[in-house]
């Protein structure tokens, strides 16, 4: 199927006409979020609760037997249910077997992966046909397209790439940069405003590889430029700040992610007195929590996500000093 993109999202959420499957791939966390929310949204509030069913790849409920058995129950209200995968990296991109120590049993390993191509066998054969009354999101931060699972999902699914600003290479990263150049421009566009392509160069190139920066500079910038119908480089000037050595944009995440309360405290301090927003920083976290806390601690993953959300929460509706909000979030997450 040819690639989707958030506009056709918006349009099928707006028409109430959702396909049986989606794919979402990519770190683009804020973008992921406002893409499934597009999707829930067509669900009524009221039958939420009874049609929406989020399963947890690794986590009770998220076994490939599970997810299959769920998207096959008949809806108790409406026309359809929802059913939304998230962490589907486990799926489709799943860690690589370790090799059997000397002396261990050296089919082990291929025993191993067999079983896990036999567990993937219920989800493949329902992707192949899908049931009518409902609709399967696929969320996984990233993919292998040689794999059986995700060759199949390319072929029947809705596929929406929201990639970060990073890549693996040269070529990777010019495409990534190329696909967020092209979705600011459709977000002005949106707005009825024209971006100038100097200041859309300029805005990305200040972002710094950070997606969640690039998010909070667009949307100042929106709200900076309202009632104007073009986007200046001025205006970006105004309003981005230019991001600073990369090292130090995650030494937050990293004094986290090492368990150091005091280091993660001086270098939010650090962050917040040169002017960070606040919002770029959570968001930074979040993407920290789903991307990398899921591999290396999955049990620590829904207490991270309900303090993220939480702390997000309490900023939007100023719910209480934004310095001290996001330092209690830093602590809660550093120790553990």
């Amino acid at each position: 199927m040819p690639a989707l993109t958030m506009d056709a999202l918006r349009k099928q959420a707006a028409a109430k006409r959702l396909e049986r499957l989606y794919l979402i791939v990519g770190e683009d966390v804020r973008r992921i979020e406002e893409a499934v929310g597009l999707i829930e949204a067509t669900i009524d509030p009221a039958d939420q609760p009874f049609a929406v069913d989020r399963a947890y790849v690794g986590e009770p409920g998220g076994s490939p037997m599970q997810i299959v058995d769920s998207a096959r129950v008949l809806p108790m209200l409406g026309d359809r249910r929802l059913v939304i995968v998230l962490r589907a990296e486990k799926f489709l991109k799943p860690k690589r077997a370790v090799k059997p120590a000397d002396g261990a049993d050296s089919d082990s390993a291929g025993e191993e992966a067999e079983a896990a191509a036999a567990n993937l066998a219920p989800l493949e054969e329902y992707v192949k046909a899908p049931v009518s009354s409902a609709t399967v999101v696929f969320v996984a931060s990233e993919i292998d397209r040689s794999r059986r699972i995700t060759k199949a999902l390319f072929e029947k699914s809705q596929v929406l790439m929201l990639a970060g600003l990073d890549g693996a290479n040269l070529a990777e990263k010019s495409e990534a940069r190329r696909a967020a150049e092209r979705q600011v421009k459709e977000d002005f566009e949106r707005l009825g405003r024209a971006i100038d392509g100097r200041a859309l160069k300029v805005l990305i190139e200040r972002a710094g590889g950070d997606i969640s920066k690039l998010r909070d500079d667009t949307e100042r910038l929106a709200l900076y430029t309202e009632g104007q119908t073009t986007v200046s480089l001025a205006d970006v000037n105004e309003v981005s700040a230019i991001a600073t050595d990369v090292d130090d944009e995650w030494a937050v995440v990293d004094a986290i992610a090492a368990g150091d309360a005091r280091r993660a405290l001086v270098e939010t301090g650090r962050r917040l007195d040169r002017g960070d927003s606040v919002h770029a920083l959570v968001g930074q976290i979040r993407w920290w929590v789903s991307a990398k806390l899921s591999q290396n601690a999955p049990a620590r993953v829904k207490p991270a996500i309900e303090a993220v959300l939480r702390t997000d929460l309490a900023l939007k509706s100023s719910g209480g000093d934004e310095r001290v909000l996001v330092e209690r979030l830093v602590v809660e997450l550093a120790g553990r």
